[in-house]
């Protein structure tokens, strides 16, 4: 026996958490209107909670009270009204540095100009900033401000991940700073709110958040609610627990202290036709299925329009987010977020026929549609989705479609990216399938790594492999339905085995970004690139629904076509209204880099060594002619071309036959020598080779050898297996650590190893560079702005002809 609860048709109504606000005043304190700003003092309106009898206001840092006015959420009294301002430094005192990325532990940091002078009679100011990464906000109380040295300290406790210089904030909860139209500010001790309104303030325009939730489902079966306005909650209004077959449908949602719906548990329920927007914290979550048995829920939100949201909780607030298994987000516009669209994890989703555009505004290193960091969360597939205008903040660059951290199993298939950043993005995972997919002016249409061989490689025995033993991933369903996944821990699982980019369409700028070492494992055919595809309309491509002209060359490769127009959310009665209209976000230019300028690239002359080197580690001067420091490479070029210190120091000789290389390493007196043989987490040399040849692109050689003694040679780069395995064959390599700022390695590579024939002089491209990993820092003879064996970018060597007296040595 279905029940539906719904408006009565032609009437509006309204189930509000809130209390509307009748009661303002003019400001008549001389007190407060000292501390407003002359030009708003008049216009700025006061009321009393208390006497209203509201007392529960929670922190400004969230969760308490809201205000809204006219069904929009209202700002808190802040500086800057919009945007950031930079710290100019950090000077807590315990500085830290991450992969090269320097900060300090302590909030604690000085600032430019002189506003924070008009903060000091505030009583409770915050700051709200992205202390350290691009992707991790928070807002902090401040305990201190020095008006002599320009120095905010921030109250304990501080952000998890420090604090950065250049990182950007605001300050918030000032009343000194309420001086624009629909800024507020709440006097929790006195219970007085101000407040400057942007238009004329009618009875329940202004409506202050006061209960937790509005409508509750649990334990319940086919009901639905239908056509309400549902607003001003202090956390998200609707809540369903362990429900079937219940819908939200056709309702407004706004205004809230967190999301709009939460379903968790339950199946065959979702959120259909709805305009959600004003909330504080994402909109709609749904986290059902049972992972174990493979079991779908099939939960789902299907054609809203969801915008404006996450206003308060700017990070990891998505418009949807899916757990569990067998879950759908379908034919909804997704519109206007500092962060993602849909968050996804769990198993079998299917996110389909939406729009999504001028998210992830106010983040960098992020994704519209987004997942990572597990073996097992297999079987999404995202097709026919619309994504477009996506840059990142300040235009420094987001993804499309992020699959972060070895995430596996995923299908991309048939969507539409349209100027976003890099479009589609694998990172280090394996078993994922971009196909049929069209990328009109994205800088980078697809990217892939091999992260799990590299830097993230301790993750992968860690967390990769416990979260992979916490499924029954050898069962007999997991079995069938994910083949390869039973096998994972016994084939090499650090390696992005099994991608397939297949049947794609490039138009515009660069087609793929796909490391080296990456590349040796994926599979890329019958790809359209650098071709015209032959638009409908070629000039207005994103006018003309992406169509394809009958003789389009992409159909004899087999691409098949995209229904664009059945792309975003439909008319009908579940819908909420009609026509569903957004505005694209402008998209801001990347600021332009400030380039060092390293001149031409150097040539370096390697002459004949006079004297036997024996290869043991140990750098004696009789046997490189001095080790004269005037007469080495000297290695300390960041990736950027900055200089960087301590330096290293290289002499390179050959015999004619070999060639000679010794370092020698200087590494922080506060951050000794760490030892072991992985790249990038130990201390190491690499040494980075091309030997131009005719008849196609020569391959990139890298040799890297440890403190311990050992040494290997890499397919990093992507160089042919024979060739790697020839690379390290007859090379001799000896390594000392001299004490706990010091070592010293040296190496002898036969030349025929690296495809140099006997009497063959330069120009040979090379790079060398160090890790110095417990600072940490990578150093190069010359920054290359890429990775480190990137040869191009770098240097190059002459190998001098032979003496006519060989030397000899062992």
């Amino acid at each position: 026996c279905p029940i539906v609860w719904r408006a009565a048709p032609g009437e509006k109504a309204v189930l509000s958490a809130g209390r509307a606000v009748d009661s303002f005043t003019r400001v008549r304190d001389p007190a407060v209107l000292e501390r407003l700003d002359p030009a708003v003092r008049d216009r700025v309106l006061q009321a009393d909670l208390r006497a209203m009898g509201i007392s529960e206001y929670g922190d400004p840092g969230g969760g308490g009270v809201f205000l809204y006015f006219r069904g929009e959420p209202m700002t808190v009294a802040r500086w800057p009204n919009e945007g950031f301002v930079r710290i100019k430094d950090v000077v807590g005192g315990k500085p830290f540095n991450v992969r090269g990325t320097k900060g300090d532990r302590i909030g604690k940091f000085e600032y430019e100009g002189d506003r924070p002078s008009r903060w000091t009679d505030e009583n409770d100011l915050w700051l709200h900033g992205f202390w350290f990464w691009d992707w991790a906000d928070q807002r902090q109380p401040v305990a201190k401000i020095d008006t002599e040295k320009h120095i905010i300290t921030l109250a304990k406790p501080y952000h998890r991940y420090g604090y950065r210089k250049g990182q950007w904030y605001y300050a918030f909860n000032a009343l000194s700073e309420l001086d624009a139209p629909g800024e507020w500010f709440l006097d929790r001790k006195a219970g007085v709110l101000y407040f400057l309104p942007p238009a004329q303030v009618r009875p329940g325009d202004a409506v202050v958040s006061l209960l937790p939730r509005v409508v509750t489902f649990e334990n319940t079966s086919r009901l639905t609610f239908r056509g309400f306005v549902i607003e001003a909650s202090r956390h998200t209004p609707i809540t369903m627990k362990n429900t079937d077959h219940c819908r939200i449908e056709g309702c407004v949602i706004r205004c809230t202290g967190r999301g709009a719906v939460s379903i968790g548990g339950g199946r065959d329920s979702g959120v259909a036709g709805c305009d959600i927007t004003g909330t504080a914290g994402g909109a709609v979550s749904l986290y059902s299925g049972d992972r174990k048995t493979l079991t779908p829920a099939r939960l789902y939100a299907d054609n809203n329009h969801i915008h404006h949201y996450s206003y308060w909780w700017r990070m990891y607030g998505p418009a949807v987010g899916l757990g569990g298994v067998g879950n759908r987000v379908t034919h909804n516009l997704i519109d206007n977020a500092p962060h993602c669209a849909i968050m996804f994890g769990g198993n079998d989703h299917v996110i389909e026929y939406n729009e999504i555009h001028s998210v992830c505004y106010e983040s960098n290193d992020a994704g519209a549609i987004y997942a990572g960091r597990d073996w097992t969360m297999r079987g999404t597939v995202i097709r026919y989705n619309y994504l477009h205008h996506i840059n990142g903040f300040r235009g420094r660059g987001c993804v499309g479609v992020y699959l972060d951290d070895m995430f596996c199993g995923t299908k991309i298939y048939g969507n539409v990216f349209y100027k976003v950043t890099r479009a589609a993005f694998i990172g280090g995972g394996r078993d994922n399938l971009i196909e049929n997919n069209m990328f009109v002016d994205c800088p980078r249409a697809i990217h892939m790594d091999a992260r799990a061989m590299g830097w993230a490689a301790g993750s992968v025995p860690t967390t990769m492999t416990t979260r992979l033993k916490a499924m029954p991933y050898k069962s007999e369903v997991w079995r069938a339905k994910y083949p390869k996944l039973p096998g994972i821990l016994d084939d090499e699982p650090a390696k992005p085995k099994g991608n397939i980019i297949r049947r794609n369409i490039a138009v515009g700028e660069r087609w793929n970004d796909i490391s080296g070492r990456a590349r040796t494992f994926v599979k890329i055919e019958d790809d359209l690139l650098d071709a015209d595809p032959r638009f409908v309309d070629p000039e207005h491509p994103e006018r003309a629904e992406y169509r394809l002209r009958p003789d389009s060359p992409a159909w004899k490769v087999g691409f098949k076509p995209i229904p664009f127009s059945e792309i975003g959310p439909r008319p009908g009665p579940d819908r909420a209204s009609w026509p569903v209209r957004s505005t694209v976000r402008p998209m801001e230019t990347p600021p332009t880099r400030r380039r060092v300028r390293r001149g031409p690239r150097p040539n370096f002359k390697v002459p004949t060594t006079r004297t036997p080197i024996t290869v043991d580690g140990r750098i004696l001067p009789a046997e490189w002619d001095g080790a004269d420091p005037a007469k080495a490479l000297v290695i300390e070029q960041g990736v950027n071309g900055k200089k960087t210190k301590p330096r290293s120091f290289a002499w390179l000789r050959t015999d004619g036959k070999r060639l000679f290389v010794a370092v020698d390493n200087r590494v922080s007196a506060s951050r000794p020598v760490r030892r072991g043989d992985q790249w990038g987490r130990d201390d190491a040399v690499e040494l980075a080779f091309r030997v131009p040849r005719s008849g196609g692109k020569a391959p990139i050689l890298i040799l890297r050898g440890y403190t311990t003694g050992t040494f290997e040679s890499s397919d990093e780069a992507g160089a042919p297996a024979a060739a790697v395995k020839r690379a390290r064959e007859g090379v001799r390599y000896a390594a000392r650590v001299v004490g706990p700022t010091q070592w010293t390695c040296e190496w002898s590579i036969p030349l025929l190893s690296l495809g140099i024939a006997p009497k063959k002089t330069g120009p040979i491209e090379f790079n060398l560079s160090v890790r110095k990993s417990a600072q940490p820092l990578w150093q190069m003879w010359r920054g290359t702005d890429a990775c480190t064996w990137e040869v191009g970018r770098a240097g190059t060597l002459d190998i001098a002809a032979p003496a006519k007296a060989r030397t000899r040595s062992r």
